[in-house]
């Protein structure tokens, strides 16, 4: 926890991330530690009956998955025990602003409900309407769980609005992201992987005011949509527009402004240099044993906050920390090139965000982005695969879903030649390879694809490649081995018709 004017208790007490760590240094000022305590201990656990209301589940599985846990590697081992995590933490942290509120009556209090990203990422793929890449089985255990578990914080949301009258505050409501409902859902990107989570958010999020010096009537749109007589407001908007509501000034570098045609009277104060004059520090803890800071990593990994390469401890405790970190000047860049399209200020704040941490995958990235936005495809691609290279894991969803993005773009060259690079690099890599070969293949260049896959036939397990190799053979008129390979795929795996009916087309049946 950070020292502050008031009290502060970090994501150490979440129950998302963290199970029986020691508490010290959880909170600020240390006094609250017992407390927060309790509340885990009370809120923190979860029961068969309170996960029945999300899951269409029988009751004895429940318990036979809470039993078990939730392993570091995701969501496909345990989702119900991902549900109890995401339920469980909801309630201490609610529980917890909730007391504190009462107790301190602060200027300000800011709660963070980390679930309604999270339910997403475990669940976004169950949600209706069903996608083709989702089993019906688990459409139908877990179909129903975002809806309810955005129904249970409409009715924390609640809470927080009668105590807002009652106490004459003002209650603002802000998401960080959005998050894809519908059909845009990017189907076979895994939502709770940390190589494709990001592709399950979508920019254009949520905020709203109500009460206090809300105008009733009112609307902050965010993004760039414009409606008459309604404000449009930026994620960037929210800390100046809070500020003012508190009638403290704004720092003269934040980019946002104050949104003040959503209030009544909030005029924006005179901006002041204060970062440059503010300390940052932590309250000492308890040093994590090797197995919990693992833990810990492996939880950050699966839920898509963490690659495999960025699971450093956080730095000792105490002291301040001037300046921006990595991680800060990585967020500016990305302002700068998305909002403000100044590319040379991104790339100076990406390079800043290198010069403190030369393996920093998501700046990598982030600047391999910068030059694809340049149409610099070779730079691009170089910096694409230095980022992957620091990743670590499996390269083949971030090498795939970025020749995906170039396709959309209509530059199937550079997703031939981004392909080709990612197979050299990693040529044990199968799906890179069956990419490249359906690259190809809609190339009509049938006789190169067929060699970049072939070298995977003898030993593979997965019929997509066969079925490939199939397609590409039907390209190249070889009759007996399209017969040989589609006979071999459903070995494999009998339940697919349409290689079945291919197959007897190709028998001439």
């Amino acid at each position: 926890a950070e020292e502050v004017h008031g009290f502060f208790v970090s994501d150490r007490a979440s129950p998302i991330l963290f199970e029986k760590l020691p508490l010290a240094g959880v909170a600020f000022p240390p006094s609250l530690e017992t407390g927060i305590g309790q509340v885990i201990a009370r809120d923190g656990r979860v029961t068969e009956s309170d996960l029945e209301p999300f899951l269409d589940v029988p009751r004895s599985e429940i318990a036979k998955a809470l039993s078990e846990g939730e392993p570091a590697s995701g969501r496909t081992r345990n989702p119900v025990a991902g549900l109890a995590r995401v339920l469980a933490a909801t309630r201490v942290s609610h529980r917890i602003a909730r007391d504190l509120y009462d107790r301190e009556r602060p200027d300000l209090l800011a709660l963070y409900l980390e679930g309604t990203d999270e339910v997403g990422h475990l669940f976004a793929p169950d949600a209706p309407p069903k996608l083709d890449c989702t089993p019906e089985a688990d459409v139908a255990r877990y179909g129903r769980v975002v809806d309810a578990y955005y129904a249970l914080v409409d009715r924390l949301l609640g809470q927080w609005m009668r105590r807002a009258r009652e106490d004459g505050a003002t209650l603002v409501v802000s998401s960080d992201h959005g998050f894809k409902w519908g059909k845009d859902r990017p189907c076979g990107f895994s939502a709770a992987s940390w190589a494709t989570a990001a592709f399950w958010h979508r920019p254009e999020g949520v905020i709203a005011a109500w009460g206090g010096v809300a105008e009733r009537g009112r609307g902050l749109i965010p993004g760039g949509s414009q409606i008459p007589s309604l404000g449009k407001a930026s994620i960037l908007d929210v800390a100046p527009t809070v500020l003012a509501l508190l009638g403290l000034p704004a720092d003269v570098r934040m980019p946002g402004r104050v949104v003040s045609e959503g209030f009544r009277d909030l005029p924006a104060l005179p901006r002041k240099d204060l970062f440059s004059r503010t300390a940052v520090r932590r309250v000492a803890a308890v040093p994590v044993t090797a197995e919990k800071a693992n833990e810990y990593a492996m939880k950050l990994i699966a839920l898509g906050y963490l690659s495999p390469s960025e699971t450093r401890p956080l730095a000792a405790s105490g002291g301040d920390r001037p300046g921006p970190t990595e991680g800060a000047w990585n967020n500016l860049g990305v302002y700068l090139r998305d909002t403000r399209g100044d590319f040379r200020g991104a790339q100076a704040a990406f390079d800043k965000s290198l010069a403190l941490r030369p393996d920093y995958y998501s700046a990598l990235f982030n600047r391999a982005v910068l030059e694809r936005r340049r149409g610099d495809a070779k730079a691009a691609e170089e910096w694409f695969f230095r980022s992957v290279g620091a990743l670590g894991g499996d390269p083949a969803p971030a090498v795939v879903g970025w020749a995906r993005d170039y396709e959309k773009d209509g530059n199937e060259a550079a997703a031939r030649s981004l392909l080709a690079k990612g197979s050299h690099s990693y040529p044990q890599n199968e799906e890179i390879a069956r990419a490249l070969a359906m690259a190809l293949f809609r190339a009509r260049d049938c006789r190169s694809g067929a060699a970049a896959l072939s070298r995977f036939e003898a030993t593979t397990a997965d019929p997509s490649t066969l079925n490939v190799l199939a397609l590409l053979e039907t390209c190249l008129e070889n009759r007996a081995e399209v017969v040989r390979l589609l006979r071999r795929s459903l070995e494999l795996k009998p339940d697919q018709p349409e290689v079945a009916k291919s197959l007897r087309r190709a028998e001439g049946q």
